[in-house]
């Protein structure tokens, strides 16, 4: 994208000593070596991966969680069982990028990754359906902080240019690496010993990479710039989209005349409107400060990009459930279903990270919308019988070209339009995107399916119907795509000037 386009250079008051005579390289300035540089891409790459495998194993096995939770075949604890982990992902995302604009992304991070790793470890003894939904929420506070607080930390180590676009890639392209491959062994170890050992395994993991960024992230990045924290604005942000999503998940367990349904719907919705009065209105430091919406069609990249991955959502839950109920697969045969998406994801990450500097990112995401469309239908049309060479196969095959394709472009788009006071920020609206409304999808979908399979007598029909609303969606994300997004492609090497160089560095 051209930078007269796209970003806009704020006059800052300088900070530190350094001039542009100091300046010969960003990355120089950050790394000693190849070596540290290799250190610091292992460690964020890690989180990511860690963060991201329990999306998978919750999907694949979530009918061994629910036997060892004591409730064996109950569709609506299911919905809980994949979704409550990305609830508060998706919330805390939101204030994880302001956090670490004030503290410093790396240490937020790394304390972010040790909350995880204790979670984890605690989930693996839930004997109930309660302990383990508040166990999972509360792991999910830490993944929700650290995807932004990475999101940052890369984009202050490398400037928009071919080395950006390739680390922003690979980091997208983890995500159907380690959501649909990378819980290989926490699929095995639920299928042949227990599912508790999904959740120690993951604990376990969180170690392993926390000693690897206490030395590979260099203490020169993702420093704090100080200031302050909007806690009120934190607190009505984070509070109303738990509620929010909290009554759609709930719905299917319930009727939606539930009060347990109606009373955070509705108070959730008033926390989100007093939310945004006082980040317009009173906030001095906002969470979510209105400036960043002034980039060209940022806001429609947002709600397209949401929409992907609320279709996204709902396909994924929904092929898992067609092929585990009606075509017979165990929660490994399952993992060995996907493996399209696995392998065709990472490489459609990657392939948008490339395709971003020589086609405009409308392009891309249009282009990501019309293949998870593809998936929905594949998987709403397919028979019950049948070989997995037709339907199932290719319903997978075109899903990795959806959410993955949507993530890095998303993200390449954020990071490369804002200042750097703001690429928190930027993070966390993305991965709020995917997370939120890939919890919101299911619940979505868990009321579509309860309210259209017939009081259960019809699950086929319910499913189908879930997969007719991933199908909107992504119509729906198509059309606000062609209509509003304007994106040019983006050739950039390096920063605008060296006043956005300085910004970058001078912390």
């Amino acid at each position: 994208m051209n930078s007269a386009s796209t970003s806009t250079i704020h006059e800052e008051p300088q900070t530190g000593d350094k001039t542009a005579r100091d300046i010969t390289s960003a990355e120089n300035l950050i790394f000693k070596n190849g070596w540290q540089e290799f250190g610091f891409v292992l460690a964020v790459m890690l989180g990511q991966c860690f963060n991201l495998t329990p999306f998978g194993a919750t999907m694949y096995a979530r009918w061994l969680i629910a036997d060892g939770l004591g409730v064996p075949g109950d569709n609506g604890q299911m919905s809980w069982i994949a979704a409550g982990f990305s609830i508060t992902t998706g919330s805390f995302v939101l204030v994880g990028g302001r956090l670490g604009d004030v503290y410093g992304h790396r240490l937020v991070w790394l304390l972010a990754l040790v909350w995880s790793m204790i979670w984890n470890l605690i989930s693996g003894f839930a004997r109930s359906p309660a302990f383990y939904d508040a166990a999972r929420g509360l792991a999910g506070i830490g993944a929700g902080l650290m995807l932004p607080t990475a999101v940052a930390l890369l984009g202050q180590a490398y400037p928009p240019g071919r080395k950006r676009n390739l680390a922003f890639g690979l980091f997208g392209a983890l995500a159907p690496f380690s959501g649909a491959g990378g819980s290989v062994l926490e699929v095995l170890l639920a299928q042949l010993v227990n599912p508790q050992w999904i959740w120690w395994l993951h604990a376990i993991k969180n170690a392993m990479n926390l000693a690897i960024a206490i030395f590979g992230i260099p203490t020169t990045i993702g420093v704090g710039l100080g200031g302050n924290v909007d806690w009120l604005g934190a607190f009505l942000g984070v509070a109303g989209l738990i509620l929010f999503n909290f009554s759609f998940n709930q719905a299917p367990l319930v009727e939606w005349a539930s009060p347990s349904v109606i009373a955070p719907l509705v108070i959730g919705i008033v926390t989100l409107l007093l939310f945004a009065v006082w980040e317009i209105k009173g906030a001095k430091s906002p969470i979510l400060p209105f400036s960043i919406w002034r980039a060209p069609t940022f806001l429609a990249v947002m709600v397209s990009a949401f929409l992907s991955f609320m279709s996204f959502g709902i396909f994924i839950f929904y092929h898992i459930q067609f092929i585990h109920d009606f075509r017979g697969t165990t929660a490994l045969q399952g993992v060995a279903w996907l493996a399209p998406f696995t392998i065709d994801g990472f490489l459609a990450a990657c392939l948008a990270a490339v395709l971003i500097s020589r086609v405009p990112a409308q392009v891309i995401i249009c282009g990501a919308l019309i293949a998870v469309m593809v998936a929905n239908i594949l998987t709403m049309t397919a028979p019950v019988s049948g070989s997995y060479w037709t339907a199932p196969f290719f319903a997978a095959l075109f899903a990795s070209f959806g959410p993955d394709m949507t993530f890095t472009a998303a993200q390449l788009v954020a990071s490369n339009t804002v200042r750097r006071s703001e690429q928190g920020v930027a993070g966390s609206l993305v991965g709020t995107a995917f997370n939120y409304g890939y919890a919101l999808g299911i619940g979505l979908g868990g009321t579509v399916e309860a309210h259209t399979n017939a009081g259960g007598t019809e699950p086929l029909r319910g499913l189908r119907g879930a997969l007719y609303l991933g199908c909107g969606m992504a119509v729906l994300g198509i059309l606000i795509v062609v209509l509003f997004v304007r994106v040019p492609k983006d050739n950039r090497e390096g920063y605008d000037d060296e006043r956005e160089v300085l910004e970058k560095i001078a912390v």
